[in-house]
């Protein structure tokens, strides 16, 4: 059972068609006014007509306890209580929900994220009944390739943490350096740019929906106006021409994160917001500045998804020595960098395929030693800055772990452009992971196994 893709509405609807064609039965959840208009060749359930007053026997408390996006989002940005009202829908779509599972002998649950209230409430369903998930996400090479894991994303997944499981990692070096962050699959180099008018219409569609009372609203994070505005500004975004950027000196990059993502509300125990990130970042800098007679500064790269909501004006007036940059090549800024500060971000692992030194503050799924330096706590970055820019890096084991995570770990695929090679080799990742293919316990380098 596929329940709830991604901006891409027809990602599940093409691997599970791709999945019936093999000879497997599939079911597609639908939620959303604008999935009803998708054409369909397999068993879709528009969940919405099956939800009736019957609510799951769990508790209030066993619901906020589960990490539920708008629950977070509700209570730690909006600043307001969960209404009541809203936990009874999540019980009444529990119930419609344990009753599929079971009419249609679902063994395995494939949601997207994980941190949606649906998905969180299929993972509760799914752990009690003894069902098998996966979880799809955006890949870490982007945008050629897609996450798919059965544990979870991020710092969920199921990428080994001990160094000692890449030890033997056989490494196709120039396959490494010219696929890395390219596809080996020429068909998906000649995709067409996500439409962003189709994106939007979709969600312009749900919010209809929800206003018909056709389904609820699913998202507490974001409004008309502010749809609105966010994809004004990615219009805009991808014609606007790059920053004037100074990169001349030694600099620290510092990537911001989306603000309000799931890696910082359930992956960052310690960094709430960027602005604390970058504080305790420059008082780093300025002690080993001190301390080693450096003039080393800070480049912050704003995060593309965050412009259109979050301005950082208060930080650029208070840290005028900073440079703050809005659209500019990452790869340039990683090259010319002494060491990039992250909490998790992806652009941990871009740092590391561009052999640059990295710190975390958070959980991350690349926080392997001696890999990168991971930071327990903000009041031990100094001590951090100081390991890191002292240690030699390990180029062999970089190349081990991202050759593992590249042509291994990742399923090469474009997610927000369909496309059938991309639910083929989605489709072959699912049943390669359901035959024990892909089960890490069992995992023998000493085979040269190709799995993508």
């Amino acid at each position: 059972m596929f329940i709830r893709g991604n901006r891409n509405k027809r990602l599940f609807h093409d691997i599970g068609a791709e999945l019936e064609r093999k000879g497997h039965q599939v079911h597609l959840i639908q939620l959303e006014l604008n999935e009803l208009l998708m054409k369909t060749t397999i068993p879709t359930v528009f969940l919405p007509n099956h939800v009736a007053k019957e609510e799951y026997p769990i508790s209030d408390k066993e619901l906020m306890d589960l990490q539920i996006y708008n629950i977070t989002f509700t209570k730690r940005v909006l600043q307001k209580e969960i209404p009541l009202s809203e936990l009874r829908m999540y019980k009444r779509y529990m119930a419609a929900l344990d009753h599929l599972l079971d009419k249609y002998n679902i063994e395995v649950i494939c949601l997207f994220n994980g941190y949606h209230w649906i998905d969180q409430i299929c993972r509760y369903l799914a752990k009690k009944k003894g069902l098998r998930t996966y979880f799809f996400e955006d890949g870490l090479f982007r945008p050629y390739t897609i996450t798919c894991d059965p544990n979870g994303i991020n710092a969920c997944s199921s990428v080994p943490r001990d160094f000692s499981f890449y030890q033997d990692m056989e490494v196709d070096r120039p396959r490494l350096m010219k696929f890395m962050f390219r596809p080996e699959e020429e068909s998906l180099k000649q995709l067409k740019r996500e439409n962003l008018v189709k994106v939007a219409s979709a969600k312009l569609l749900s919010m209809a929906g929800s206003l018909l009372r056709i389904h609820p609203n699913y998202f507490a994070h974001i409004n008309f106006w502010q749809g609105l505005k966010y994809f004004v500004h990615k219009k805009w975004y991808s014609r606007r021409k790059e920053d004037e950027v100074d990169l001349r000196g030694e600099y620290i990059f510092l990537p911001f994160q989306v603000s309000r993502d799931t890696q910082i509300f359930y992956h960052s125990p310690h960094i709430q917001s960027m602005e604390q990130l970058l504080e305790i970042t420059l008082k780093a800098v300025e002690q080993y500045n001190q301390t080693y007679h450096r003039q080393i500064k800070v480049i912050v790269k704003e995060h593309p998804e965050d412009l259109s909501r979050q301005k950082y004006q208060s930080l650029k007036n208070k840290y005028t020595n900073v440079q703050f940059v809005q659209k500019y090549r990452m790869d340039k800024l990683l090259k010319a960098s002494l060491a990039v500060v992250t909490v998790n971000s992806t652009v941990g692992i871009e740092a590391l395929a561009h052999y640059k030194k990295v710190i975390t503050l958070g959980d991350a799924l690349y926080n392997i030693d001696p890999l990168v330096e991971r930071c327990p706590h903000p009041d031990l970055l100094y001590q951090s800055l100081q390991k890191s820019l002292s240690t030699p890096l390990s180029i062999d084991k970089i190349e081990k772990f991202l050759y593992y995570l590249r042509f291994h770990y990742q399923t090469e695929g474009v997610l927000n452009r369909p496309n059938k090679q991309t639910a083929k080799n989605l489709a072959n990742r699912l049943e390669d992971y359901e035959r024990g293919v892909l089960d890490e316990s069992d995992w023998n380098h000493s085979r040269k196994v190709r799995i993508d």
